[in-house]
């Protein structure tokens, strides 16, 4: 493997795992998750991020057992 292979798809796994920061943290998750989702799984990663629902904030659920 050539070292400009090497060097583009670790910026590419960054560069995922930047967005997968991004909307992790847009959905109420922990940033370091989606990065870690983005940098590992890339594209498909940050489209199941797409995909999971916003997390519900404690505030909310504990009025809806009052």
């Amino acid at each position: 493997m050539t070292t400009s292979f090497i060097l583009f798809s670790l910026a590419m796994g960054v560069a995922t795992g930047a967005l997968g920061s991004y909307i992790a943290e847009k959905k109420g998750r922990a940033h370091r998750f989606g990065f870690v989702i983005g940098f590992l799984f890339g594209l498909v990663g940050v489209l199941g991020l797409l995909l999971i629902p916003k997390k519900p904030k404690s505030d909310e659920t504990n009025d809806s057992l009052k």
